[in-house]
């Protein structure tokens, strides 16, 4: 390799020159590399052969660091794609492993977002790069993240500080405790471990941390008067939390503003678990519960029993007598026939969605129960948010008009996903605004975005919009905007 003047321009297109310059990146010393594209040709850093690629996209596959920096201070631009497959210097570092060039070329600015002609990103080639087949069980070992803002101590960290990443929750690693389910409120965060145990943090006013005082935890913490019992599910809302067993009890603690606790006669709070009365149940046994501000659901196989604050979410007629809460649980009558087996239950502020192993949604809201889907069979998964509740009836608590549209998102089997909004006469498939196939196997919702996670273990999020469309088009499937950041979750058993 001598130093001899190049015979070339700095537009040199010299396919020769171009597989000189790749052929010596692929097999020569950082030094010589260096030496050689300063000498050989004018046009050596950004040259390209037939397949679109050029030095640093040869370096980047060959995890030669010292170059890649080199060339970037050179003003290669990082960004170039080759013709190929659309890969950039980025794809070539993450396909063939070498951390430090991706290090590196995140440090200078380079977007993890950056789609190949597939619509794969970087982060996309790492996820497609696992084994396809991976079995998990339920006993497998679990690490919990969270982030957001932790203005009420609810992500469990320990200080009031927000995190803009997911952050593990050191608490369950260093003492050995893995959890199968997590709920999210405004003031309190509910944690149920594979062992069947409770553990709470956040604001405890109100008793809704179940601790026995009302002191804040910033930290989750066990609740022990539920030790000895084996539970299985909770569900938790702004100012209370229910927690069901494994033989089908049901406890209760927290605030009972809207006597959404089950519990006769009704106290004003309950800051210890209580039990639930069987005798209002009759001897069924309870195998889901959901939660609302306002009220709480209970259901079996054949029934569905709700109470608290009857604003039109509970599934019965405005009482006539005036009366606005339902301190005891009390069946749906209009879900109470020989053909419903319910399968699925969720609980929003202002509405409550209820499946059958048939495939019929049915949604309580405004004093009715209205069939809005038939025949989604093999649905694994259900959720709503919004709806309007009757302010009158507790104008205290309530606002005129303060009604919310309700959506509906159900996930099947399949990693299909349906919604539906009041806005809408009938659930429908979701479509991505995503360049790519993507099949779902976890979703989560609130009132203005939803959260999924896809069969290959990556996580979005994704805003709804309406697309204006003409008349004749109105049936058209709705839409996600998908905003493109991957979360960096790390849970060995499946969510």
């Amino acid at each position: 390799m001598n130093s001899s003047i190049p015979d070339c321009t700095s537009k040199c297109r010299s396919l020769k020159h171009a597989l000189d310059v790749l052929s010596v990146v692929t097999k020569g010393s950082e030094n010589q590399i260096k030496a050689f594209l300063s000498s050989h040709c004018y046009n050596a850093a950004t040259i390209k052969d037939d397949f679109g690629r050029n030095a640093l996209h040869l370096v980047s596959s060959c995890g030669k660091k010292g170059v890649l920096e080199w060339l970037i201070e050179k003003g290669v631009d990082p960004l170039v794609k080759d013709k190929e497959s659309g890969w950039t210097a980025l794809h070539r570092s993450i396909f063939y492993g070498h951390i430090d060039c991706v290090w590196s070329l995140l440090k200078h600015g380079v977007s993890l977002y950056t789609q190949d002609k597939e619509g794969l990103s970087a982060l996309d080639l790492v996820m497609k790069d696992r084994p396809n087949h991976v079995v998990f069980k339920n006993t497998d070992p679990t690490d919990v993240y969270t982030w957001g803002d932790n203005t009420n101590f609810t992500l469990g960290h320990g200080s009031q500080n927000s995190k803009n990443h997911p952050e593990l929750v050191d608490l369950f690693s260093r003492s050995g405790v893995y959890i199968k389910q997590v709920v999210l409120c405004k003031f309190h965060s509910v944690f149920l471990s594979q062992k069947g145990q409770v553990y709470t943090c956040g604001h405890g006013p109100g008793g809704r941390l179940g601790h026995g005082d009302e002191q804040t935890c910033l930290v989750p913490r066990l609740v022990e008067g539920l030790n000895g019992h084996n539970c299985s599910q909770v569900a938790a809302a702004e100012d209370h939390t229910i927690v069901l067993t494994e033989d089908g009890c049901i406890y209760t603690f927290g605030q009972n503003t809207f006597h959404q606790l089950g519990i006769i006669p009704p106290p004003s709070i309950c800051n210890v678990p209580r039990q639930m009365q069987a005798k209002y149940l009759k001897g069924r046994t309870i195998i889901g519960v959901a939660a609302g501000r306002f009220h709480t659901v209970l259901w079996t196989k054949e029934a569905v029993y709700t109470m608290g604050l009857n604003g039109g979410q509970l599934g019965y007629l405005l009482d006539p007598n005036g009366e606005k809460y339902v301190t005891a649980p009390r069946q749906v009558s209009a879900l109470h026939h020989k053909d419903i087996t319910l399968s699925l239950v969720a609980a929003s502020d202002g509405a409550t969605v209820c499946v059958t192993t048939r495939g019929d949604i049915y949604l309580l809201t405004d004093y009715q129960c209205k069939k809005i889907a038939s025949k989604q069979l093999n649905l694994k998964k259900v959720l709503v948010s919004g709806g309007r509740l009757e302010y009158k009836v507790d104008p205290e608590h309530l606002k005129e008009n303060a009604s919310e549209k309700i959506c509906i998102l159900a996930m099947d089997g399949a990693g299909r996903v349906f919604c539906w909004r009041s806005v809408s006469s009938s659930l429908k498939q979701c479509r991505w605004a995503y360049p790519r196939q993507v099949f779902i196997s976890d979703i989560a919702l609130n009132r203005n975005e939803i959260l999924f996670v896809t069969q290959d273990g990556e996580g979005f999020r994704g805003k709804w919009f309406d697309e204006k469309r003409k008349s004749s088009e109105k049936k058209a499937f709705m839409k996600f905007q998908l905003c493109l950041h991957h979360l960096f979750l790390k849970s060995w058993a499946n969510c």
